[in-house]
């Protein structure tokens, strides 16, 4: 829960910080000298940093006791599927694979050019850094969860920085661009970026619009939810870049979405973030000012909740338009489809000794999000995903999982509006081995908002 506050308190700024931007979108990207070898020695030090942790920090470190002869073990024996918690697996380990990407990242070298450093990073750590053998799961949650995590966090960080601020909002943003990207922060340090102070912003700016939201107390129905009810909750929802804008040359992430929710004891939502970031796209314009972006997406989905969890490294086609309706309204949709690369589900009938209570599979992913908006009348957000996972390691069957989210917001003044959010999700199981799994949930809240 501590990480999550943190995270918050990160977004709040960058938001307050963006909100103060003068200058949100540079002519052109900045291009910053290529370090291959500060890019390995940070990636390294990366995990000899979090290793030391955890073997000098922890009580239950045997797993941390390396020695040659631990490497060997692990060389010999290969890989296998690991029986760590859902938390460690599909969030902290995409945490760590984002300081390997960034380490690349912020030393000049492109998306494509910083991936294979959060291989290279993921399997260093899986072979030399643990007694425990090297894992499947680890080496495609770290390597493409932390590819996801590691652009995100660059470009909001890129966002925040500005190489003409002075004083106290210099001192700001320094900090919050540290805290988003904390190898960059180390970067920026080495080479004196952080002191310096230039006529040009430097960095790469786009306009990330959205919104805050408090969430009220609601009420909780569906399986295991008797005598329940939702907690308080946090939540951001924002897009970056302009998908409709002419671009001659569309970039990974140049466009991406980010949701985020949080709370203390929400039955439903615990803790949720899911993403998609533009890879390879094409811009269509079509009559009636209609705006078409055919893209290949990648998707970074973790929902832990207490009753459910869900996780998934996802490669989906989207088809993200603009329909402009008359008298003020639009509709933006995008539906996708593609495959889980490696996926995760909870389920009754698998255990382990450090926590694991879910499967691992792969299979296939759907998504339809919509926006109906006018600026006197609000916003319509809904939000409907699904998974479908084959299990690949665990209790033998498919699981098909929907989660659906719409919410509907006004303004009141200014920035702030009020709103109301109705959820529901639905589990359909089916074991070779095991009796059959159906639950469902379904909630109602309302929300405090500000949108920038």
């Amino acid at each position: 829960m501590k990480k999550i506050l943190l995270f918050i308190l990160i977004f709040l700024m960058t938001v307050e910080l963006s909100l103060a931007q003068d200058n949100p979108e540079e002519p052109s990207d900045p291009v910053a000298p290529k370090r291959i070898d500060l890019a390995i020695a940070e990636v390294m030090a990366s995990n000899f940093v979090a290793w030391a942790g955890a073997r000098y920090l922890r009580e239950d470190n045997y797993s941390f006791l390396i020695s040659w002869q631990s490497v060997e073990d692990n060389l010999r024996h290969g890989l296998e599927w690991d029986p760590n918690n859902f938390g460690t697996n599909f969030l902290n380990h995409p945490y760590q694979g984002s300081t390997y990407f960034n380490a690349a990242r912020t030393n000049g070298m492109s998306f494509w050019e910083s991936t294979p450093f959060t291989f290279a990073g993921s399997y260093m750590w899986e072979v030399f850094m643990e007694r425990e053998y090297p894992a499947y799961n680890d080496l495609v949650t770290t390597t493409w969860g932390g590819v996801a995590l590691g652009e995100i966090l660059f470009r909001f960080s890129e966002n925040v920085l500005d190489d003409r601020a002075r004083g106290g909002s210099r001192v700001w943003r320094e900090t919050a661009g540290f805290l988003l990207n904390p190898v960059g922060g180390v970067n920026r340090i080495i080479k004196g970026d952080m002191f310096t102070t230039r006529s040009s912003v430097n960095h790469i700016r786009r306009p990330f619009n959205g919104y805050i939201a408090v969430g009220g107390r609601g009420n909780l129905e569906g399986s295991d939810a008797e005598d329940s009810r939702l907690s308080p909750s946090f939540q951001l929802t924002g897009h970056y870049g302009k998908p409709f804008e002419p671009k001659s040359k569309i970039k990974p992430y140049d466009f991406f979405a980010f949701r985020l929710w949080t709370s203390k004891r929400d039955t439903l939502r615990s803790t949720v973030i899911t993403a998609w970031g533009t890879l390879f796209g094409k811009q269509y314009d079509r009559e009636n000012g209609q705006k078409h972006l055919l893209s290949i997406s990648q998707n970074y989905d973790y929902y832990n909740a207490q009753i459910f969890t869900i996780g998934a490294m996802a490669f989906t086609t989207n088809l993200l338009s603009n329909w402009p309706l008359g008298k003020g309204f639009r509709l933006i949709t995008n539906p996708a489809l593609g495959f889980i690369a490696l996926g995760a589900g909870n389920n009754e009938y698998v255990t382990s000794y450090q926590g694991r209570n879910y499967n691992f599979g792969w299979g296939a992913r759907g998504k339809f999000e919509f926006l109906v908006e006018h600026q006197k009348f609000g916003r319509i957000l809904g939000d409907y995903n699904y998974f479908s996972l084959y299990t690949r390691e665990g209790a033998p069957g498919v699981d098909r999982l929907h989660v659906f989210d719409v919410n509907y917001m006004i303004k009141i003044w200014r920035q702030l509006g009020i709103g109301v959010e109705y959820f529901y999700y639905y589990r359909n199981a089916h074991y070779k081995n095991d009796p059959d799994v159906r639950k469902h949930l379904k909630g109602l809240r309302g929300l405090f908002s500000l949108e920038f």
